[in-house]
């Protein structure tokens, strides 16, 4: 009796550790196609938790409680860490820069493009491995999202008539973009340059620069205003800000149609709850 009470308490102790040490997730949505599937099941461990470039966290949003129906709400992503708190991140017609180093992209990294068919892409056995499509013109035109060994594939088949990569114009300013504001005309594909701040950072804060971190310091600083292009806090006017956090910034593999920093904005670290170390399934 003794021995069974014995196993049940270590079995019980290391319940209790698998617990709080590994947590396990769905993949929820379709941001890191290629890498993961939606539904797939992935461990990942929610101690040491000090992301570094490339790998894939999970973190907190409160993106889908104020955009997303309660039906489809999404409050966990899961994501990959491009740049840490210290880096800066620009992105250029769709190439990533951190630190002014070229970032190079997996082959597997999903991007969207048009291609011309010969026929309905259903009739055209070859393109089968084609998951995401829709068709946009009756010229048999449609918009696919696929790899870089995709787009080969696509550039050697006698069926296509042409393809093209879908890329934003500089200029065009969307809406639902970090920082949200009309004056930091950037879009998914021409996003930056930020520096991402490290806790304890002190910023002296300018016209331009107040406009891209607002919405940082409102996070920390729920009294945080603007005035006449400057700061106030608890209705003090401040010229230099101490940031409380690290923030990290963080993409999907399926870049262009994940929900991911470029739209949410830089990932504090206390909102990152675990780094993915396994998929079990």
């Amino acid at each position: 009796m003794k021995k069974l009470a014995k196993r049940a308490g270590i079995g019980f102790l290391f319940f209790v550790i698998i617990y709080w040490c590994i947590g396990i997730i769905r993949v929820p949505s379709f941001d890191m196609k290629a890498t993961f599937q939606k539904d797939d099941i992935l461990l990942y461990r929610k101690y040491l938790i000090f992301p570094n470039h490339q790998d894939i966290v999970v973190y907190r949003s409160d993106y889908s409680e104020e955009q997303d129906s309660s039906e489809d709400a999404r409050y966990l992503f899961i994501q990959r860490i491009v740049a840490l708190p210290g880096d800066s991140i620009f992105i250029d017609s769709n190439v990533v820069y951190v630190n002014r180093e070229r970032i190079e992209e997996q082959q597997s990294f999903q991007k969207n493009h048009i291609v011309q068919l010969i026929d309905s892409i259903e009739k055209i056995p070859s393109l089968n491995f084609i998951e995401e499509k829709s068709l946009i013109s009756k010229y048999f035109e449609y918009a696919v999202s696929v790899s870089k060994n995709g787009y080969f594939q696509l550039k050697k088949d006698t069926s296509v008539l042409s393809i093209s990569y879908e890329l934003e114009h500089p200029t065009v300013f969307e809406d639902n973009i970090f920082p949200y504001n009309q004056s930091i005309r950037w879009n998914k594909h021409f996003w930056g340059p930020m520096y991402l701040p490290k806790k304890g950072d002190k910023m002296a804060l300018t016209k331009d620069n107040l406009l891209i971190y607002l919405p940082l310091i409102q996070e920390e600083e729920k009294s945080a205003n603007v005035q006449n292009d400057s700061l106030f806090i608890n209705n003090q006017y401040i010229n230099e800000y101490e940031f409380k956090d690290d923030y990290y910034f963080v993409m999907g593999d399926n870049r262009d149609n994940a929900v991911d920093s470029r739209y949410l904005g830089p990932v504090r670290k206390r909102d990152i709850v675990g780094i993915v170390f396994m998929k079990i399934n």
